[in-house]
C-alpha cells in the first residue's frame, strides 16, 4: 500500500470496529444489568448472552462466502460489509420499540440479528485487512482496529450511561443504528480490487493448513485466552449491578475507564509487537491478564472497580491486539477471511462458554471466586504458547 492509500484503509478499519465497539458497549456493560434490572433471571440472561455469540462463531461460514464468491461480482469483501451494516441499521432500530419483559423472545432475535449483522460486517473487514495490509504492518493496523472498537465502547458507554433512564434503552439501539451509517457511507469509496492475485485465489486446498500442529496448538490457545480474558471482561458490570445496584451512570463511567485502559493497551501492544516480537509479549500478556483478574477479584466497592478499570482495560486490550496480531501471522492469502474467521470463532467457542457458565454461577458460587478462579487458569496459556512458539520455530 502507498501511504495515502494505507491511510484510508486504516482509517476505514478504524472506523468500521469504531461501530462494533458502540455495538459492544451496550452487550458487554449495558444488556446484562438492563435484563436485570426487568427482572430476568441470571440463567436466561446468561443463555441469551452465549446465544448473542453464536453469530461469531458461524463467522466461519461468512469467511468462506467472502473468500470464494465475489457477492453480486461487487467484490469479496465490500458487498458482504455494506450488507451487515445495513442488517445492523435495521435490526437495532427495531428492537428499539421491543421491551424484553414484556416480549422476551421477540426482544431476543432481534438482537440475535443485531448480533449477526456486526458478525457479518467483522468477518469481511477482517479478510479485507489481511488482503490489504503488508505483514510487517499487522501489529499497527490491529493497534488500529481494537483502539478504534474501544474509543468506540468509551463514548457510548459515557453516553449511554448519562442519558438512559432506568429500563428505557431505546436511546442505545437507536444511536447505534445511526452510527452504523457511518461507515456504511465510508465504505461506498472504499477500492477493492477485482482481480485477485494467484496467491490470493481461493482454493480448497489450502484449508489442509488447519491439520498443521501450529495452528492446532494455537486453536487450543484462542479457545483458553478467551475463556479468562471475556469471562472477566463480561462479568464486571453485571457484578456492579447484581452485587452494588449500581446505576446506569456508574456502569458507563467504568466502561469509559476500561475503554480508555483498552485504547492504550491496544496501542502499545500493537507497537511492542512489530519492535519486540510476537514470542515475549505473548508471554507477557498471561501475567497482565492474571494480575488484572485478580484486582477485580479484590474490588469489593464500586468505587475500587473504578478504579481498576483502567488498568483492566490496559490488560485486555493489549491482550486482544496480540491474539489478533498471531492470528493474522497464521492466516493463509488464499483463505484470509476463512482462516481467520476461524480462529476467531475458536475464540469465540471459549467466550461463549465463560458467558454462559460464569454468568449463572457466580451468583451462586460467588463473584470474587469466579474472578480468582480466572485469574489462576489463566496461566495454562503460559504452557500452549510454549509449545506453540516451539512448533512455530520448528516450522
Amino acid at each position: 500500500m502507498n501511504t495515502s492509500k494505507s491511510w484510508y484503509y486504516y482509517s476505514l478499519f478504524g472506523l468500521l470496529y469504531f461501530v462494533q465497539g458502540a455495538a459492544l458497549a451496550y452487550f458487554r456493560n449495558f444488556q446484562k444489568p438492563y435484563l436485570n434490572n426487568l427482572g430476568i433471571d441470571a440463567s436466561r440472561i446468561g443463555i441469551l448472552t452465549s446465544i448473542l455469540l453464536f453469530p461469531f462463531i458461524i463467522k466461519i461460514f461468512i469467511g468462506i462466502f467472502s473468500d470464494k464468491y465475489s457477492l453480486f461480482g461487487l467484490g469479496h469483501r465490500k458487498p458482504y460489509i455494506l450488507a451487515g451494516l445495513l442488517l445492523g441499521v435495521l435490526a437495532f432500530a427495531s428492537v428499539s420499540g421491543v421491551l424484553p419483559d414484556s416480549n422476551f423472545y421477540l426482544f431476543s432475535i432481534l438482537i440475535i440479528l443485531a448480533s449477526f449483522s456486526v458478525a457479518l460486517f467483522d468477518s469481511s473487514t477482517d479478510g479485507f485487512a489481511i488482503d490489504v495490509t503488508p505483514p510487517k504492518q499487522y501489529g499497527r493496523v490491529q493497534g488500529i482496529m481494537i483502539g478504534g472498537r474501544a474509543v468506540g465502547f468509551i463514548i457510548l458507554s459515557l453516553l449511554f450511561g448519562f442519558h438512559v433512564q432506568k429500563n428505557d434503552y431505546s436511546i442505545i439501539f437507536i444511536t447505534v443504528s445511526i452510527l452504523m451509517l457511518l461507515p456504511f457511507i465510508y465504505t461506498l469509496f472504499a477500492s477493492e480490487k477485482q482481480a485477485v492475485n494467484k496467491e490470493q485465489k481461493f482454493e480448497w486446498t489450502a484449508f489442509a493448513s488447519l491439520l498443521k500442529p501450529q495452528f492446532l496448538i494455537f486453536a487450543v490457545y484462542a479457545i483458553f485466552y478467551s475463556i479468562i480474558s471475556f469471562g472477566v471482561d463480561g462479568l464486571v458490570t453485571f457484578y456492579m449491578s447484581y452485587s452494588y445496584q449500581a446505576v446506569e451512570k456508574m456502569i458507563g463511567q467504568y466502561g469509559a475507564l476500561r475503554g480508555t485502559g483498552a485504547v492504550i493497551g491496544a496501542v502499545v501492544g500493537g507497537v511492542l509487537m512489530d519492535k519486540i516480537g510476537h514470542k515475549k509479549i505473548a508471554f507477557t500478556t498471561v501475567f497482565i491478564i492474571s494480575l488484572g483478574a485478580a484486582m477485580v477479584g479484590f474490588s469489593t466497592s464500586i468505587s475500587m472497580l473504578l478504579k481498576v478499570a483502567i488498568f483492566w482495560g490496559i490488560a485486555w486490550g493489549f491482550q486482544e491486539t496480540v491474539f489478533v496480531a498471531l492470528a493474522m501471522s497464521l492466516a493463509d492469502a488464499r483463505i484470509a477471511a476463512s482462516m481467520f474467521a476461524i480462529m476467531m470463532a475458536l475464540s469465540n467457542v471459549g467466550t461463549a462458554i465463560t458467558e454462559g457458565v460464569a454468568t449463572a454461577i457466580s451468583v451462586d458460587i460467588g463473584f470474587h471466586t469466579v474472578f480468582f478462579i480466572l485469574a489462576l487458569f489463566n496461566f495454562f496459556n503460559l504452557v500452549i504458547l510454549y509449545f506453540y512458539f516451539k512448533i512455530k520455530a520448528r516450522s
